[in-house]
């Protein structure tokens, strides 16, 4: 039997989500949580899903198809992150929001080095692309 993590939904929470992580041993095979939007990040070894091989560090984006089962073909550690859909989002470079005069704060934030540097890379500054 596969180990999995659970669901997780608490009062603080907006949306549900799902955040569960297993560890699958070769040949093992487990269903996941149906979700309208889901993504499968494969942390280590390799598996199937929906006759698609995933690699060891790669992330599938998995349609909102119920019942969809995961096969592992070697020792592998996943973990799925999804839940229902929070809205569209707009998205550049580094930068998600719902709003994008949101993102064009956060370009001026980051052109001005108004964010904190990360600690132990103090020195580097990439610049905004483009």
């Amino acid at each position: 039997m596969p180990t999995v993590g659970a669901s997780i939904r608490s009062s603080q929470t907006l949306a549900h989500l799902l955040l569960p992580e297993a560890w699958l041993k070769p040949g093992q095979k487990l269903t996941l949580p149906d979700a309208e939007e889901r993504g499968l990040y494969v942390a280590k070894g390799k598996l199937l899903a929906g006759g698609t091989e995933v690699p060891e560090y790669s992330m599938a984006v998995l349609a909102a198809h119920e019942g969809v089962t995961v096969e592992a073909i070697e020792d592998t550690r996943l973990a799925l992150v999804g839940g229902e859909p929070l809205g569209r989002r707009f998205i550049e470079w580094n930068f998600v929001s719902s709003r994008k005069e949101r993102i064009e704060q956060a370009k001026d934030d980051w052109q001005n080095r108004r964010f904190p540097a990360v600690p132990g890379d103090e020195e580097e500054f990439i610049p905004l692309p483009g």
